[in-house]
């Protein structure tokens, strides 16, 4: 009788014929999306990387060469005078007043007679007026947009970049502070005399037409003082007598620029400092930074404010110090040029002469410092800081820096 064969027992925790545990469908997918993001990932790391080494390398670069990239004839810029607006060149003069773009296209021009001509430029607003006059003419980059017709002789103006004007009218005991939007229509209005508040040195409006500074200046007892006033045209105003919000006086110095950087950052020089002002209602003083030597040129922009001196070192001609909306001195720079004009963008300084350009980054590098290819009247920053375009009486022409 044949016997009966028993196998062992297989241990079943050691037993590797066991069909093993295989990955379930929803585990591959899952797989397969991490791998793909760990690569989207790493692959942002790597273009971040590249991106802040290429900029940082932008922002520390020179250059040595300056080159007209392209050139068009001038045939409508005026030889008077020329300013950046907004990217456009404005010129004007007593009998009239054009716009050309960069490439020296014509955009627009009118026609007035002035003896005078005042100008105001914020954003892509210019207001154009003849002192003693009673028009001022608005344009923007686009053309024509109004004009305002007052009772009185025009004394100063200002324009805000929404197209609110203010201005100052003179009668025979009294001053007059109006406030006119691009129609023509007065919005509000107040007087001012010299025993109440003293004669209006300078005015500036808020980018939003909000808030109007005044500098004035009277005698006090035989001596020589300023005040800067704040007027509020919004909705705090409207309780306040005048519009009047806020102030400061100032003993033995003289106010002759007050000017809005920014809805809520002002700043005003005396012969003596330089004050900033902050607040989008009632403006408080935050800084003020007294000076040694006379200041000879003020330049902004809605990030810094630059003044220009004479320099104490033998070897350069002009000393410049820009300030940060804080009142902090945050670059200064000795220049050997007689410069023409100085204009910022971007944290980007651009100092010019008929024939040089200093051009340099705020507390950085010194971008360029050399000739211009051509005679020049006007330079106007571009998009990139080593493009430019620059205007002289017979062409509008490109420049590159490499």
């Amino acid at each position: 009788m044949a016997g009966i064969i028993k196998f062992p027992k297989k241990n079943k925790e050691t037993d590797d014929t066991q069909p093993k545990v295989k990955w379930s469908y929803k585990d591959r997918i899952r797989s397969h999306k991490m791998v793909i993001i760990y690569r989207l990932v790493l692959a942002v790391v790597l273009i971040a990387a590249v991106t802040v080494a290429a900029y940082l390398q932008s922002r520390n670069r020179s250059y040595e060469v300056c080159e007209v990239l392209s050139s068009q004839d001038n045939h409508s810029i005026r030889t008077e005078n020329q300013l950046d607006l907004d990217g456009y060149i404005l010129s004007y003069g007593m009998d009239g007043a054009a716009c050309v773009d960069s490439t020296g296209a014509a955009v627009w021009n009118i026609t007035y007679q002035m003896q005078e001509p005042l100008i105001s430029v914020q954003g892509n607003m210019a207001a154009i007026g003849d002192y003693g006059s009673r028009t001022v003419y608005l344009v923007n980059t686009s053309g024509s947009v109004g004009q305002i017709t007052t009772t009185l002789p025009i004394y100063k103006f200002c324009i805000s970049s929404s197209g609110e004007i203010a201005v100052v009218l003179g009668d025979t005991d009294v001053t007059w502070i109006y406030l006119y939007n691009m129609k023509g229509d007065i919005l509000a209005y107040f007087k001012t005399t010299m025993r109440q508040s003293g004669f209006p040195l300078d005015l500036t409006i808020s980018p939003n037409g909000k808030l109007v500074g005044v500098s004035f200046a009277y005698v006090d007892s035989g001596e020589m003082r300023s005040r800067v006033a704040f007027y509020n045209f919004g909705d705090v105003g409207q309780n306040e007598t005048d519009n009047y919000v806020s102030g400061y006086d100032y003993i033995g110095v003289v106010i002759p620029s007050i000017c809005f950087m920014d809805n809520e950052t002002a700043y005003a020089v005396a012969d003596d400092r330089i004050m900033f002002y902050r607040g989008a209602e009632k403006p408080v003083s935050v800084a003020e930074h007294l000076v040694s030597d006379e200041i000879q040129k003020v330049f902004y922009d809605e990030d810094n404010v630059a003044l220009v001196f004479f320099s104490d070192q033998a070897e350069y001609r002009n000393r410049i110090e820009l300030f940060d909306k804080s009142g902090n001195l945050v670059d200064s720079r000795e220049t050997t040029m007689e410069f023409r004009g100085l204009i910022m963008k971007d944290n980007v300084v651009y100092v010019y002469s008929e024939s040089r350009a200093l051009i340099f980054r705020v507390g950085g590098v010194t971008v360029y410092d050399g000739t211009l290819p051509r005679s020049t009247y006007l330079l106007v920053p571009g998009r990139r800081v080593n493009r430019f375009t620059t205007i002289n009486s017979a062409t509008v022409d490109m420049v590159t820096l490499r």
